[in-house]
């Protein structure tokens, strides 16, 4: 059931893909730009430990 409902997933992320690649690099980049931002508060309260 876990291997179909992935395989399903992909399938309709890779139709999303396909269908509208610039709506799909705006969103991986914005979700990137997200990460990026969580890192460097990660590293920054680091920094402040020390």
């Amino acid at each position: 059931m876990q291997r179909v409902v992935g395989l399903l997933v992909l399938a309709l992320v890779l139709f999303w893909i396909i269908s509208s690649p610039e709506s799909a690099a705006a969103t991986v980049t914005a979700i990137l730009a997200i990460l990026v931002g969580f890192a460097e508060q990660i590293v920054e309260f680091f920094r402040a430990l020390v």
